[in-house]
């Protein structure tokens, strides 16, 4: 993998409006809306790159790392609206699917509360997860077995693995300080994710956990 392509592939923003901090991410993907949305959305497909789920009604949960939600809208091969629920803490994810040319832009929004995680790791903590989600996405549309999570665990751990993970933490807190973070907080918001994820890749590897794990500090942290 070419981790400097790799960072290039995702549009990072921030912005903070109202009681909410939305971390942005858009990538651009080979495919059409309709297989985009059923990777999306079909528990399947969803298993072999994200995270097994299970649907019951309008309720989900995520069985690897226990978070669960409602699903507020539902517009096929457009948008999707969760809430991401995890330890008694609530946010909302939008997933927005927007045609490219013949491709199909992704664009994920979560928006996340402010607090003492958000004023630990910024908005990296955030980022770093879905974009590892959105880096399995990518060879899943294209029938590569790489995106299961046994091969990401193996990948988080291998030096372009680490190097990837330290360069995404970094990304995000120049989006961070772009929005006004003065520099040294924004790096170091920056250097805590990268730290924490790489400790987490360490002992249980999968983006999910690790991601769960990044949580869980803010609770007990």
């Amino acid at each position: 993998m070419n981790v400097a392509a790799e960072i290039n592939r995702v549009i990072r923003k921030i912005a903070t409006t109202g009681e909410s901090h939305q971390v942005v991410l858009e990538r651009v993907f080979d495919t059409d809306a309709a297989d985009l949305w059923d990777a999306c959305t079909d528990p399947q497909r969803l298993s072999r790159w994200f995270e097994p789920v299970h649907v019951s009604g309008s309720r989900y949960t995520l069985t690897g790392s226990g978070t669960e939600g409602d699903i507020r809208r539902c517009e096929p091969a457009r948008r999707l609206a969760i809430t991401w629920e995890y330890q008694g803490d609530i946010s909302y994810v939008d997933v927005d699917l927007i045609p490219a040319g013949g491709r199909t832009m992704l664009r994920v929004t979560h928006h996340c509360p402010p607090g003492d995680h958000w004023e630990t790791y910024g908005p990296a903590a955030t980022g770093v997860g879905w974009e590892a989600w959105l880096r399995a996405l990518a060879p899943h549309l294209a029938g590569d077995p790489r995106c299961a999570p046994e091969e990401r665990e193996r990948f988080a751990r291998t030096p372009n693995g680490r190097e990837l993970t330290r360069r995404v933490a970094n990304a995000w807190g120049v989006v961070d300080r772009d929005q006004g973070t003065p520099g040294t907080v924004a790096d170091a918001r920056a250097r805590r994710t990268s730290a924490f994820y790489l400790a987490a890749h360490a002992a249980i590897g999968t983006a999910a956990t690790a991601h769960s794990a990044i949580r869980k500090d803010r609770d007990h942290g």
